[in-house]
């Protein structure tokens, strides 16, 4: 460990909630993005794509929302939040799976997180406010709070 000059001041120590927390972020943030990538190689190479990735990102880049982007496709848009679940085999749905990878990520994060506090740190108010986050976030992604991204 080096010193410190004098006019330097001691770095604060991480609590190791926020330790657990980010490596958990960190790392499933980066097995998502590289799924997401996979997904996207295959829709690039597959000729029978489910959506033309020319006209996914000329949506995307016009600004629509998801139902334009379904629409503009000339597809109706799949029924059910995870209906990527079912296409794990098409780059659509591996891509999809990435980027759901990468939001659900988050939820192992905060629970491992609140039970750091709660075990190791003796932080039980900070523990709770962990958990309601969480079951907010779980709330989100089973779909039973709206999503703002579905209407356009």
């Amino acid at each position: 460990m080096s010193q410190q000059s004098n006019n330097e001041e001691p770095r604060p120590e991480i609590p190791t909630s926020g330790v657990v927390y980010g490596d958990i972020i960190y790392w499933g943030t980066i097995a998502s993005a590289i799924i997401a990538v996979i997904g996207q190689i295959i829709s690039f190479l597959t000729p029978n794509s489910a959506i033309s990735p020319s006209i996914l990102l000329a949506k995307i880049w016009e600004g629509k929302k998801v139902d334009g982007i379904w629409a503009g496709s000339g597809m109706a848009r799949p029924e059910g939040e995870h209906w990527y679940i079912a296409q794990l085999a098409t780059g659509e749905g591996l891509t999809m799976f990435g980027i759901a990878l990468g939001v659900f990520i988050v939820i192992p994060a905060i629970l491992a997180s609140a039970y750091t506090m709660f075990t190791r740190e003796g932080r039980p108010f900070f523990g709770v406010l962990a958990i309601i986050a969480a079951l907010i976030t779980i709330a989100s992604f089973m779909g039973l709070l709206p999503s703002p991204m579905t209407a356009g």
